[in-house]
């Protein structure tokens, strides 16, 4: 018997490992480390005319593209908005195209960090000293310096403590001591997307911790200040590529795994 996904939420992070029925046409919301833990996969952009297998691939966030994961088992994690996570593992990338850098050197290390996590089925603390190892060894061995720029962190992080609440650009602008357009143009240099694509994208993490907690696609969604659960829906679809039930009702079943307070990263 096939064993269950398992999600993992965490304020900065998210993982996914399991299985996917259904290849993924998206539009990232987050840089996004993909690595197949069975045989190839591959990934195709619109400029594109062929696909290229690969088993590990890193997205940058606003990146439309699909992906066919064939069924494999597939570690898939949402990286931190600030970019350093993607400027560590973007060093450890051997080719690019089109924007998506593919196979980690070296790759089996990441497949069998992952593949504990997995064959354990690790709850949340476990997992993330696992993955915590993974990133520290990439931005170990990063030659190029990341700057995450303070005002910015700031504008994150009020989003994040007001996700019910359209927080409008100006009085983001204004807390920060930034106009409207410098704050536009910073955000989307620091974090690879736009103000409100980070707005949506937190919600919906929002919504699949509310879900994780025992709460109903449509109430979760609500509450993290979607119109209805068909907005929810929508967004969902067009950042990860799927639908949230195809992930949810999964005929090997899903474990969500939520962080203990003092494991919140």
């Amino acid at each position: 018997m096939a064993l269950p996904s398992q999600i993992y939420l965490w304020d900065k992070r998210t993982l996914y490992i399991g299985p996917l029925s259904e290849p993924l046409n998206l539009s990232q919301g987050a840089a996004t480390l993909l690595v197949s833990l069975d045989d190839a996969i591959s990934f195709k952009t619109p400029d594109m005319e062929i696909p290229i297998e690969c088993k590990s691939l890193l997205l940058p966030p606003g990146l439309s593209v699909i992906i066919d994961t064939k069924d494999a088992i597939i570690a898939n994690c949402n990286l931190d908005p600030m970019g350093c996570d993607w400027a560590a593992f973007s060093e450890q990338m051997q080719f690019e195209t089109n924007k998506v850098k593919y196979t980690l050197a070296p790759e089996s290390n990441y497949q069998s960090q992952y593949l504990s996590i997995y064959e354990n089925q690790m709850d949340s603390e476990q997992a993330y000293e696992v993955l915590d190892s993974i990133i520290n060894l990439a931005l170990e061995q990063q030659t190029i310096p990341h700057k995450i720029d303070k005002r910015i962190l700031t504008v994150v992080e009020k989003i994040k403590s007001n996700v019910d609440n359209n927080l409008s650009i100006e009085s983001l602008a204004d807390d920060i001591n930034l106009s409207v357009p410098r704050l536009i143009q910073l955000f989307k240099l620091q974090t690879g997307i736009p103000v409100r694509r980070y707005r949506q994208w937190h919600r919906l993490f929002t919504t699949a911790l509310s879900i994780g907690e025992g709460y109903s696609l449509t109430d979760a969604a609500i509450n993290a200040g979607f119109a209805d659960s068909a907005h929810f829906t929508n967004t969902f679809k067009s950042m990860l590529g799927m639908t949230p039930t195809s992930i949810i009702l999964q005929k090997n079943s899903l474990n969500f795994n939520l962080p203990k307070q003092n494991t919140q990263k």
